[in-house]
């Protein structure tokens, strides 16, 4: 079924746009004013999830998202590192956008159960 007349959400980007976009993404991902896809976009005027539609529309893509997020992530604790930018500001966006943890964190899938009896207390 095509689309309404006067539909303005229609898909328009090319391969060949997308290839471009990514390209100048992977250049601004080298500089070293970004530690976080948001600030490209925002220099792109892009919203920062058009990264991730378009590498999983367009698979080839992939590669380099993922080249351009750890160009991010590596600036970022490079920054943090030398303190061009705070540390807790560092932190912050490489636990919420690179997901990074702290040792002592510890994620279980499944779960444990335990039962305690009253037998079992030292009294």
């Amino acid at each position: 079924m095509p689309a309404p007349q006067g539909n303005k959400n229609a898909e328009t980007w090319t391969l060949e746009e997308v290839k471009e976009l990514f390209q100048e993404a992977l250049e601004l991902s080298l500089n070293d004013d970004y530690d976080f896809i948001g600030e490209i976009a925002r220099e792109l005027r892009m919203d920062r999830h058009i990264f991730n539609y378009l590498s999983e529309k367009y698979p080839e893509f992939k590669s380099i998202h993922n080249e351009i997020l750890s160009n991010l992530e590596a600036g970022c604790f490079f920054h943090t590192k030398k303190g061009k930018i705070k540390e807790g500001t560092g932190i912050v966006n490489l636990k919420s956008n690179y997901k990074w943890t702290d040792r002592q964190e510890l994620n279980i899938p499944g779960g444990i159960n335990l039962h305690f009896d009253k037998s079992d207390a030292k009294l």
